[in-house]
């Protein structure tokens, strides 16, 4: 009876129930899901994988283009927003007058440079004199504007020379009396604006002083007294101006006469005479002769015209 129960023991307690011992180098079967174990049996290597390519050098290309793209692109809008500020999209003019040349009473001022030809529709002229003035739109190709200076009636002329319409090099001014010279030893001033107002170029000047020279001297004979002009203002007319001759009392003598009735057909009632080379303008070199006899020394000649005296002085 206890033989048969260890008997039974034996039979229950037999060899393990796991695989049977086989040899050391078999291969295991594949784990369920079809994947083996990460072995390979002795003596078998896989095949070299090949190498992977590096995208570095072309990213850094990349990056240095747009780098340089974007730094251009930054460049040319700072520039086109700076230079706009720097320099305006439409500067304005510059001109630039020539000397003033007064002839005959009258002012003549050259341009003598303009940095562009402009629409005399933008321009517009002021003229001053003894610090009071006016201004008027630009005048028409070679015509004349009118403006009040100095309580005075003058007008400005536009010498458009090469007939294009538009004022430029070479154009120039010419400031006149209305129908008469300028007034004598009076400063002017005339600016050339924009329509806005804004001076352009300004010339100011005086006209000379409103004098005659003459030169007092006696005949090589001694019958006459040599009265020389050694300058006058422009302008003057042998009709205009006139003579007078007082004693030394300060009675009048003579005249006052124009120097265009002085003439050699007149000597023995005026014991006068004017010697012109001018026509009649009266110019530097004309003379005028009064008989020593008739007007002896300590008398006085003065020389005027309906604007004030040019010249006064003793004889002798």
């Amino acid at each position: 009876m206890i033989f048969e129960r260890k008997r039974t023991v034996c039979r229950l307690s037999g060899p393990p129930s796991g695989p049977a011992p086989g040899p050391s180098d078999s291969i295991p079967p594949p784990a369920p899901g079809g994947y083996g174990p990460s072995f390979y049996p002795p003596g078998y290597y896989p095949p070299p994988q090949p190498p992977k390519k590096s995208n570095a050098a072309l990213i850094i290309v990349i990056v240095v283009v747009v780098v340089v793209l974007v730094s251009v692109v930054l460049a040319a809008v700072l520039y086109l927003l700076t230079s706009a500020l720097i320099e305006p999209p439409n500067p304005p003019p510059m001109v630039v007058f020539g000397a003033v040349q007064e002839t005959v009473g009258n002012a003549t001022i050259p341009i003598a440079s303009s940095s562009r030809e402009l629409s005399p529709s933008s321009l517009q002229v002021r003229l001053s004199a003894d610090t009071s003035g006016s201004s008027r739109g630009m005048p028409p190709p070679n015509g004349s504007v009118v403006l009040i200076a100095g309580g005075r009636t003058l007008r400005v002329f536009w010498l458009d020379q090469d007939n294009d319409q538009v004022f430029g090099t070479g154009d120039a001014f010419r400031v006149t009396g209305d129908s008469a010279p300028l007034p004598y030893s009076t400063m002017f001033r005339f600016d050339l604006m924009t329509s806005s107002g804004a001076i352009i170029s300004g010339m100011t000047w005086t006209t000379g002083p409103r004098v005659m020279g003459v030169n007092i001297a006696i005949s090589g004979d001694g019958t006459n007294w040599s009265l020389l002009i050694t300058s006058t203002p422009t302008g003057l007319t042998t009709s205009a101006v006139k003579l007078t001759i007082t004693t030394s009392a300060n009675l009048t003598a003579l005249g006052p006469i124009a120097f265009s009735a002085l003439t050699s057909g007149s000597w023995s009632t005026n014991h006068a005479q004017f010697v012109g080379t001018g026509g009649t303008t009266i110019v530097v070199g004309d003379r005028l002769l009064i008989s020593t006899t008739t007007y002896p020394s300590g008398y006085s000649v003065q020389i005027a015209d309906s604007q004030g005296v040019l010249y006064a002085h003793a004889l002798g």
